[in-house]
């Protein structure tokens, strides 16, 4: 029953046989076997076939029983590690591509320092795909924001709370509030009441990504709407729309030092406002199986990715 228990689980989660195959580097024809046999040894089907390979009931019994079997597997693998004091093995992280690039660089050369033999896979995803990623065992731990519901097969830490801060240029400022301008800066500084930006072109982020959807609360809250002319997933390419005056934009801490260097030298100045009344902040965390032990390396990591986050907290405070 548990011999290469693992294929049954990527069959499950491909359902489709050529895919599945072609994951685990074997043939249609065996894997086609194996399921057979698996059929035959409990009597019962687990997939059915029309009008696509789905999972019955009991296929999804047995899934869960495999998935448990895997996570204590890893957890064995892992206590193992640290018994024989193993320098050697392999960690696999995911996070966003925004965050990549700020966390990543350092925690990569760090980490490579301190455990040479360890190898350290990173992947870049969405934060939906790199939960699906965790969930079904291709990543060991995910970087990425704690959705507003609840992940009833994860658990994580939390590494930063992030405010969000309006992001405008001088020019922009001064088109906006003519001779009210530069003094204007003076109470946008002690909170940029959203109101009065309503007809200000904006660049936002996607609208799964919680920026967005705290915004959408804190614009419903006050009864109004943006102006929004430009979606995208790079908070980054928003703020040299910002610094070029196509459009303010919004920024959450971990981005607070890109902002800077784009404010390096620049005649036309990016002002950073946090919003007034706004009641909520973007949580980051580390997520990773419920249950799951790691061995010391991953522990390692946990507390280097924690520790690099740390040292955004006292920005803009």
């Amino acid at each position: 029953m548990f011999n290469n228990y693992h294929y049954f689980i990527v069959l499950a989660e491909e359902c489709n046989l050529t895919r599945a195959a072609d994951r685990l580097f074997i043939t249609h024809q065996n894997l086609s076997k194996y399921l057979a046999n698996l059929e035959a040894e409990f009597g019962l089907a687990l997939f059915t076939r029309k009008p696509s390979l789905s999972l019955t009931y009991a296929g999804r019994l047995l899934l869960e029983t495999f998935k448990e079997t895997e996570l204590r597997e890893q957890n064995l693998r892992a206590q193992f590690v640290d018994l024989r004091r193993d320098l050697t093995g392999e960690i696999r992280l995911g996070t966003t591509e925004g965050r990549f690039r700020i966390l990543m660089p350092d925690i990569m050369s760090e980490f490579k320092k301190n455990f040479p033999d360890v190898k350290l896979l990173i992947s870049s995803a969405a934060s939906p795909e790199l939960r699906k990623m965790v969930q079904n065992n291709q990543l060991d731990l995910m970087v990425a924001n704690i959705p507003p519901e609840d992940t009833e097969k994860l658990d994580h830490v939390t590494v930063l709370e992030e405010n969000l801060y309006l992001v405008i240029s001088d020019h922009m400022l001064k088109d906006l509030f003519g001779d009210a301008y530069p003094a204007c800066k003076a109470e946008l500084r002690r909170g940029a009441d959203m109101r009065l930006f309503q007809d200000v072109p904006f660049a936002l982020n996607l609208p799964h990504m919680n920026s967005h959807i705290l915004l959408k609360r804190h614009f419903s809250k006050l009864g109004i709407s943006m102006n929004c002319i430009h979606t995208s997933s790079h908070p980054d390419l928003h703020h040299m729309m910002s610094a070029r005056d196509f459009a303010a934009s919004f920024c959450l801490t971990m981005y607070l030092p890109s902002l800077f260097k784009l404010n390096e030298g620049s005649k036309n100045k990016l002002n950073i406002f946090p919003i007034k009344d706004f009641q909520y902040t973007n949580s980051v965390g580390i997520y990773y199986t419920k249950n799951r032990i790691f061995p010391h390396y991953a522990r390692a990591l946990i507390r280097m990715i924690t520790e690099q986050c740390s040292k955004f907290r006292s920005m803009m405070r």
